[in-house]
């Protein structure tokens, strides 16, 4: 095995890391309120009031929260290549962005200058009867709140990143007086990522009595966590999981869409990006990345995508010639790459290697753009998640509706950890950590002075709802689990002004 093929592989699995903020979770509690299932995800809609789809079709342009269309975002084909813009009046937008019309339920103001953060509203939540007494107030005193994470830090080294470079927003927010008076503590647990690990890493965590647990992405992790959370009593906010195992679950939340509606969510941005095409699949081999490929097989029959192959493979494979030859015998023009960054960066490689370049759909990161370089972008490689793209020192086009929160981003990250590279193949990553930071404090100000977990809890279970720009809306209400609204962005490869070969959102939070 090369040196690079090492370092790639060690940094796949950073992505572990790097999610991490996306939860949170609690303790147990002689009081157990009866459980609330998961609610189906609502679709995000445009400014007429009608869903937001991914068929093509001219849009409204961005607009920002006076109702002026923010430049390079003129009305246009969300999903065309290289379209610099957002379906206009969809959560995550700038007409959504805190402090504008409608961004929050709960009371707000201008965000503050040195850390983005709209100032504490008061709270208004009940609580939810799932913890009571010490249990309560666990982890939060007048001054600080203390939290722990598991996530893969085993490969942080290598990269020259330690779970420092993971809190400075936070260390920006405890700079300026903490969330509501208090400052954030938080520590992380390596998890190695693999399920047993991490339910040891939940119980080093639990062992630190924190406010909550944070658990970063691992489709396979996240299920083990959730039922060790469940049997106790812990609250568990996670990165993306199966719906399936998740009915009944009182103390699991998150701000993710799930496995189902990513699979389905791919099996739409590929039937309109691609109709015609003959279409192959490469799929992990394994029960929880399955339902996410059950998904988009329902889809592909109903929208009638031509799928001519598909093709499992397993976990750290490393080789897929035999795959890829199958894929390229088969016609298959379009290659639907269901596996992490790892795997994907490796089976464009070896694909280009045979000669054979059809266009990928894949979680973009730049990891794999970066590492591809002209590769990912003969053909463009076209993607989907649930965090908008970043590009380092890019402002204009698709960024512009967020370029306040990139630059906010980058001036911390040059004043507490000015060695990191966030221009980099962990530029992206330590962003989608700073954003779901940023999204998590303004739930704590949401929570209030008066905050405990019952409360936090309470104030989820009574239909929280709010945007943090630059991330989707989140929607609790209706006893929702998942506060996601299944909103996901759309994103391709180009090459930035640095040079850099990153992605781009070219359609923010839409649904399905």
């Amino acid at each position: 095995m090369s040196r690079s093929t090492v370092l790639i592989r060690r940094l796949s699995l950073l992505v572990a890391l790097m999610l991490v903020v996306a939860a949170c979770s609690g303790a147990p509690s002689e009081e157990v309120a009866d459980g609330v299932e998961a609610g189906a995800a609502t679709p995000s809609t445009l400014a007429d009031g009608s869903p937001a789809p991914f068929a093509p079709g001219a849009t409204p342009p961005v607009t920002d929260a006076s109702g002026a269309v923010v430049p390079g975002t003129e009305a246009t084909d969300p999903l065309a290549p290289g379209t610099p813009g957002a379906a206009a009046g969809t959560p995550g937008g700038a007409s959504t962005a805190p402090g504008a019309p409608g961004a929050s339920a709960v009371p707000g103001g201008q965000a503050d200058a040195g850390t983005g953060a709209a100032p504490a509203p008061a709270s208004s939540s009940r609580g939810a009867g799932l913890y009571s007494g010490d249990a309560a107030v666990r982890g939060i005193t007048d001054d600080t709140i203390t939290l722990c994470g598991h996530a893969a830090l085993t490969f942080g080294p290598a990269f020259n990143a330690t779970s420092d470079d993971f809190n400075v927003y936070y260390d920006a927010i405890n700079d300026a007086g903490g969330v509501n008076g208090r400052k954030i503590v938080a520590t992380y647990e390596n998890d190695n990522y693999d399920p047993k690990t991490a339910v040891e890493a939940a119980e080093a965590c639990r062992a630190k009595n924190p406010f909550m647990i944070l658990g970063g992405i691992g489709f396979d992790q996240i299920p083990a966590v959730r039922n060790w959370a469940e049997a106790n009593k812990e609250l568990y906010f996670h990165h993306i999981a199966t719906v399936q195992g998740a009915d009944g679950k009182r103390f699991s939340y998150t701000t993710q869409p799930s496995v189902e509606r990513v699979g389905r969510a791919f099996a739409e941005l590929t039937a309109s990006r691609f109709a015609g095409k003959k279409v192959g699949i490469l799929y992990r081999n394994s029960e929880f990345w399955a339902p996410g490929y059950e998904a988009f097989k329902a889809v592909a029959e109903e929208r009638g995508i031509n799928v001519v192959l598909a093709v499992p493979v397993e976990k750290n494979q490393g080789n897929y010639t035999q795959q890829l030859v199958a894929l390229k015998n088969a016609g298959a023009e379009v290659v639907w790459g269901w596996e992490n960054t790892l795997a994907l960066t490796q089976m464009v490689k070896q694909a280009k290697a045979q000669l054979y370049s059809p266009s990928w759909v894949a979680f973009p990161f730049n990891l794999t753009s970066q590492t591809l370089g002209d590769q990912a972008l003969t053909p463009p490689m076209v993607g989907l998640a649930s965090w908008p793209g970043y590009s380092k020192g890019d402002y204009g086009g698709s960024f512009a509706p967020y370029a306040a929160d990139m630059k906010l981003f980058e001036a911390q990250y040059a004043k507490y950890r000015p060695g990191t590279d966030i221009g980099g193949a962990a530029g992206d990553l330590l962003w989608i950590n700073w954003v779901e930071q940023k999204r998590l404090v303004e739930m704590f100000r949401a929570c209030g002075r008066d905050c405990t977990r019952d409360t936090f809890v309470g104030m989820l279970a009574a239909g929280y709802r709010a945007t943090s720009s630059p991330t989707c809306a989140l929607d609790f209400s209706g006893g929702r689990h998942d506060g996601s609204g299944g909103l996901i962005n759309v994103m391709e490869t180009y090459r930035s002004p640095s040079g850099a070969v990153n992605w781009r959102s070219t359609a923010l939070c839409q649904g399905s």
